[in-house]
């Protein structure tokens, strides 16, 4: 049976099963926590204790902060105790769930009993923060408050680490790990065990494993997260448990759903001992999926060996990528596990995209042309007019896990045209970057600029190929195309696997408002099955263009939400280059000299620590020949304001991510240096800025200290 389609059948009979769900659910959870308050009228028989990162010197600096590469020891314990619970909540780089990883070692053993990464091991998949309800893992705050209540027994020793397998330090991590220290810990007694495992993608014709261990113990659950690469439902497998060497299953299931405690499909939901925190019901590839099945209720016992697994897809007709934690208690020793795949193996199908690049938002919209199909990206204004256009979700993510949505033409042939226009907001010159999907049925187009007037002869030059170290391709203009037309570059779109490539083109002279372009099939590899184009987004990044690359940088001051935009701090009232100020957590902060990214992009989370609810501020100072208007152009992530000679310009209390020219000031400039203070607030994940000012003449220039003309 196709169960998502019977689903439609089945809603009179669904809602019905909701409500019995609901009275079933509230039965079960009145049950445990009356268990729970009888139990406090129980003599405690042991000494309840805790270790975690407050600060050891009375102060308010409780959180360790990690450099990239480093482990930090958050409990070196002594036994006899039972850890029983766990909180934790982390502010770090994006995907910082499947970057960090926790080992549990008990009793002086050398390889550890919990190896998994922090993100799995609190239930969710993807490096992804979602809310989760469940018995023994809890999370909340949009999955940012990590909280685990696994019971975790040691004779002797216990030793937890955390380990920073990321690129950028962790700005502040936050734990407490609560502990009974008892006076005896049974000699039947398990200990806890958790391990991380994955197949990108799973192996055709085999089971996907979840846990394969050799002694005695007892099975308690597991976590699944899948990554799809086709279209489609991706349940349907059975799962099969084999138990003390058994050549077929001692249980097997009826489906995946099935096995996870839901039915006809999943959908998001969390209860005491099952639950689904994250499926994207569109079911297309890329489509992400977390579920969670924990045996308190009805432990699995084994007495020698235990092996679970789950079909990927009916039969194994299914190859997503599936990653998975297995929870469960043994005796020691266990078998060693295998090697934890590397970092860049363990993330989600994510473009690094350089600075510039803007998750697209494209709609469709009416155009009244017949045979003609209109998309607008609302972000950067880019419209794609042609025939058989139609959205497609891509395997692809932004940093923050968004997911890419790309348009496709549909049937392409030779000669077939899509109408490209690009809105510049200034008459400028600009770099052109256009990110595309490669796969098994995309062809060559090229980009072919509309010529308004006579071009100039040095434009009529070869195209140059150049790989940057970023990978991307560099593509000055071409010749050889009919008179109105100039071509640019462009977009070989074969590649045996689906993959995501860029191209830019370089300094291109842009009118103010639409300039417009075509993209034209321009042929097809032999082994390609089609001529299609996959075009995920469009940007103009100016080529260039005099942004302030020299400043000085102070913070991080206190911000907890937007309104502390509002709050004045010392570097608003003063210019002192040489002070210290009581920053964020009452840390100490100075001015600091940098230098931005050639792109003019300022990281401010690179540079500052904690990164996260914070406030930094840029101070430079720009040369105007005379007395003049001009405009500057900024970007932020997140909220921005921007001083010129003491005089606030512009307030944006925005949540966004950066890039150039998102806000347009106009001010007044004095003749010689002006004094030019922006302030920038910090939500969560990026933080930084741009600050530019168009200077075609080379009429102005940037310095961190005035230094006389």
């Amino acid at each position: 049976m196709n169960k998502p389609k019977a689903r439609k059948r089945l809603i009179t009979s669904i809602v019905s099963g909701f409500a019995f769900l609901f009275l079933f659910d509230l039965f079960s959870n009145s049950l445990v926590a009356q268990n729970m308050l009888t139990s406090l009228a129980d003599s405690q028989n042991y000494q309840r204790k805790r270790v975690s990162s407050a600060d050891p010197t009375g102060g308010n600096r409780d959180f360790l902060t990690i450099p990239a590469g480093q482990t930090a020891v958050l409990a070196d314990l002594k036994g006899p105790a039972i850890i029983d619970h766990i909180w934790m909540t982390i502010a770090a780089e994006p995907f910082y769930g499947r970057k960090l990883v926790l080992r549990f070692y008990w009793d002086g053993e050398d390889t550890p009993s919990v190896e998994v990464p922090v993100g799995d091991f609190f239930a969710v998949g993807h490096g992804l923060e979602r809310n989760l309800l469940s018995m023994p893992v809890i999370r909340s705050s949009e999955g940012r408050a990590l909280n685990a209540y696994w019971t975790m027994p040691f004779r002797w020793s216990a030793r937890i680490t955390l380990t920073n397998e990321g690129s950028q330090a962790v700005s502040s991590f936050y734990y407490q790990i609560d502990y009974r220290q008892v006076e005896d810990i049974k000699p039947e007694v398990p200990y806890f065990h958790a391990q991380y495992r994955q197949e990108f993608p799973c192996e055709a014709g085999h089971n996907y494993l979840i846990l394969e261990a050799v002694g005695r113990g007892h099975y308690a659950g597991c976590v699944l997260s899948v990554l799809q690469r086709s279209i489609g439902w991706w349940g349907e497998g059975d799962d099969m448990i084999f138990i003390d060497g058994s050549e077929s299953p001692a249980i097997t299931g009826t489906g995946s759903e099935d096995y996870f405690s839901d039915a006809w499909g999943m959908r998001e939901g969390n209860h005491l001992y099952y639950g689904c925190p994250l499926q994207e019901e569109d079911f297309q590839a890329g489509a992400k999926a977390s579920v969670f099945r924990f045996h308190l209720p009805d432990p699995v016992p084994f007495f020698k060996s235990i092996k679970v697994t789950i079909e990927h897809g009916h039969g194994n007709d299914r190859s997503d990528y599936f990653s998975s934690v297995a929870y469960w208690y043994q005796a020691e020793p266990h078998k060693p596990f295998p090697p934890l795949p590397s970092v860049d193996k363990r993330l989600p199908l994510a473009l690094a995209a350089g600075d510039n690049f803007f998750l697209p938002v494209w709609l469709k919209v009416e155009n009244g042309q017949p045979g003609q199909v209109e998309y607008l990206d609302k972000v950067s204004g880019t419209r794609l007019l042609g025939s058989s256009l139609t959205s497609l979700l891509t395997s692809y993510y932004d940093q923050s896990g968004q997911r890419y949505q790309a348009i496709i033409s549909q049937g392409a042939a030779d000669g077939t045209r899509i109408s490209m226009n690009l809105k510049a907001s200034l008459s400028d010159l600009y770099d052109i970057k256009i990110y595309y999907l490669k796969g098994p049925a995309f062809g060559n187009w090229q980009i072919l600029k509309e010529i308004k007037g006579p071009e100039p002869a040095e434009s009529n030059t070869q195209i140059r190929h150049q790989e940057q170290q970023s990978g991307q391709k560099e593509l000055a203009a071409g010749s050889g195309l009919p008179a109105d037309y100039l071509s640019l570059g462009r977009v070989s779109g074969y590649a045996p696997d689906l993959i995501i490539d860029s191209l830019t083109i370089k300094t291109q002279e842009l009118t103010a408002g639409e300039n417009n372009f075509v993209l034209e099939v321009s042929g097809k590899e032999p082994k390609s099955a089609g001529f299609d184009l996959a075009l995920v987004a469009v940007n103009l990044v100016p080529a260039g263009q005099n942004f302030a690359l020299d400043w000085n940088i102070i913070g991080p001051f206190e911000a907890r939400d937007m309104s502390y935009l509002a709050t004045t701090y010392p570097p608003e009232t003063e210019t002192s280059l040489n002070k210290t100020y009581p920053g964020k957590n009452n840390q100490p902060v100075a001015w600091q000299t940098i230098k931005a990214r050639t792109s003019g992009y300022v990281a401010l989370n690179e540079l500052l620590q904690p990164n996260e609810q914070a406030i930094a501020y840029g101070l430079t100072y720009l040369y105007s020949p005379e007395e003049r208007q001009v405009t500057l152009l900024l970007g932020s992530d997140d909220g921005v304001k921007l001083w010129v000679n003491d005089v606030l310009v512009h307030t944006n209390p925005a949540y966004r991510g950066a890039y150039p020219d998102q806000d347009r000031v106009s001010v007044n400039l004095k003749a010689g240096w002006n004094k030019v203070l922006i302030k920038v607030l910090q939500g969560a994940g990026g933080w930084g800025f741009y600050l530019r000012i168009p200077d075609p003449k080379g009429e102005y220039r940037w310095s961190t200290r005035p230094t006389g003309k």
